[in-house]
């Protein structure tokens, strides 16, 4: 079979806590009447309060679930009990023909699933190259208009002095982040909406504020001379002030066909929208990508993407410059592992950070490899040391710091971090080949 999820993968399908407690229930051989599988999914008869059992479906070749019960959860309890019972007693299922409901259920999705690529290839309909013109060209007075705002509102901030903004952030940059809304500059907004949820409490908060001020400022004076920088800079300032570049006009590119490993996963969820964030390294190409994807209730991913999979397929990047963002195309689950190449010490991996943010100094997370590191503390403040002796602060939940140190026993290990201008942001580790990874949610 080709489904090999751990525990901790599975609890990430799982829409809340307590499914994942149910799910876990469900794990045992005699809530089950029937367990059996197939080259494409694995489903069983799950005994409920009633008479009749629940018939339960998990397409194990593109991972999603059907169960008969009337939970408006997704994946219900069952589905995720299922996939428990496989990652625990795979040897209680028994491979069989696929029955009817299983074998239609599955043809649906295939049918479902030509009907996109049908759809998708179909002559998309002729632009009408005027009009848009004259979009472009609106949009773009409306951003220039909101940057001259934008910068005397700046000036008029450092002119009064920087001092009192602590006491002000909560109001501070509230209407002029609205001001970059009305000016279709989403970026701007986003980055002065990032003011605000500063740590004014912080001994160095001085020195994050005028760091993003200043790179604020120079995104906005960049617009401006827009015209007058390469083709590769054009796209990465307007896609940073918000301008949005298609799927399409993505996937005209050249893509990068590798085996892609999943090294983190993060959920944000503001409201009802919740986005995904995945971090990828390509085993061949030794490439970083981010694949972001945004859902809102009552729809489903267009691929389910687990920390530490690996999958085969290509990758379309965006335009800009040192582009990490990209959109996925059929990836296949592998059961391959591998472990990504490391930078060999801290040194390495500082010189690759500053070469990053001088490449391109809007980027804001650098995503970093590091190998033969160990956890050390010094009072209350966290620590990577290399073998050499050399150290980098790092900022690392108390409760992975404790996981890390029981795991590791304070040995070295190879670790994936997020890196910006003020600390290194420890995500996950491999010890001893193996690749362990905590939850990354934010709500």
């Amino acid at each position: 079979m080709l489904l090999n999820l751990t525990e901790e993968q599975i609890a990430q399908l799982a829409p809340d806590a307590a499914s994942v407690k149910a799910g876990k229930g469900l794990a045992s051989r005699a809530k089950w009447l029937l367990l059996e599988y197939s080259d494409r999914a694995i489903w069983g008869h799950c005994q409920g309060s009633g008479q009749t059992p629940y018939q339960t479906i998990v397409d194990i070749k593109d991972i999603a679930f059907r169960c008969s019960c009337p939970s408006r959860k997704f994946p219900c309890k069952h589905a995720l009990g299922l996939l428990y019972m496989y990652a625990s007693y795979s040897e209680s299922f028994k491979q069989a023909e696929e029955p009817d409901w299983v074998e239609t259920w599955l043809s649906k999705r295939k049918e479902k699933e030509e009907k996109k690529e049908r759809k998708e290839k179909k002559t998309a309909a002729p632009i009408d190259e005027a009009a848009q013109a004259k979009r472009q060209a609106v949009r773009h007075q409306k951003v220039l208009g909101g940057i001259e705002d934008l910068q005397i509102w700046m000036k008029d901030l450092l002119r009064n002095g920087l001092l009192n903004v602590p006491e002000r952030a909560c109001t501070l940059f509230e209407a002029i982040s609205r001001r970059m809304v009305d000016a279709q500059a989403s970026g701007l907004a986003g980055r002065l909406r990032g003011l605000q949820e500063l740590n004014y409490y912080s001994e160095d908060w001085k020195f994050k504020l005028t760091d993003k001020l200043s790179k604020i400022y120079l995104l906005a004076e960049s617009y401006k001379h827009l015209d007058n920088l390469p083709a590769d800079w054009q796209f990465e300032i307007r896609t940073q002030i918000g301008y949005p570049q298609s799927k399409e006009e993505v996937m005209a590119g050249e893509p990068v066909e590798d085996q892609w490993m999943v090294l983190h996963t993060r959920s944000n969820k503001v409201n009802d929208l919740r986005t995904d964030v995945f971090w990828l390294y390509g085993k061949a190409s030794r490439r970083m990508a981010v694949y972001v994807y945004f859902m809102v209730p009552g729809t489903l991913p267009e691929f389910t993407i687990l920390s530490g999979g690996t999958y085969q397929g290509p990758l379309y990047f965006y335009k800009g410059v040192s582009a990490l963002r990209a959109l996925p195309k059929e990836l296949q689950r592998s059961d391959e592992k591998f472990q990504p190449s490391c930078c060999p010490d801290l040194e390495t991996a500082t010189q690759y950070y500053r070469t990053i943010v001088r490449t391109n100094p809007f980027v804001e997370e650098v995503p970093l490899l590091v190998d033969n590191v160990r956890l050390v503390t010094a009072g209350n403040a966290q620590y990577l040391q290399d073998a050499e002796g050399r150290v980098m602060s790092v900022h690392v939940d108390e409760n992975i710091r404790i996981d890390i140190l029981a795991t590791t026993g304070g040995k070295p290990f190879a670790a994936f971090l997020l890196a910006d201008v003020t600390f290194w942001e420890l995500k996950t580790i491999w010890y001893q080949s193996e690749y362990y990874f905590w939850k990354d949610e934010r709500n």
